[in-house]
């Protein structure tokens, strides 16, 4: 099955996804969206309770990881610069993200 198959038979199915099924958001910033992203996006999945919440930002060349949402904030935040890996494996994620080849802005 291909990703669009996989897409279109989600979107014919009777199965309602919901903000509990969302276990993470990864946003890649923009020069026009960074203070949204860092800003009223991040308090936004805190307020849904998103697990975990990734930014990419090629311009600081870095990203940054929020976690453990709680009263509308995230209690952890933790940073790496691109190069260096973002083990996520003591997350729901269950993963480590390889920053090598990403690109800088």
């Amino acid at each position: 099955m291909t990703v669009l198959e996989d897409r279109i038979a989600m979107a014919e199915s009777d199965d309602t996804i919901t903000l509990d099924d969302v276990e993470f958001v990864a946003e890649v910033i923009s020069k026009g969206t960074a203070a949204n992203d860092y800003g009223p996006k991040k308090t936004a999945y805190a307020k849904a309770e998103v697990p975990v919440f990734v930014i990419a930002d090629p311009y600081r060349g870095e990203c940054v990881v929020h976690t453990h949402p709680r009263d509308g904030k995230y209690a952890v935040e933790v940073k790496a610069d691109f190069g260096e890996e973002l083990d996520l494996t003591g997350t729901l994620v269950g993963l480590v993200l390889k920053t090598g080849e990403f690109p800088r802005d």
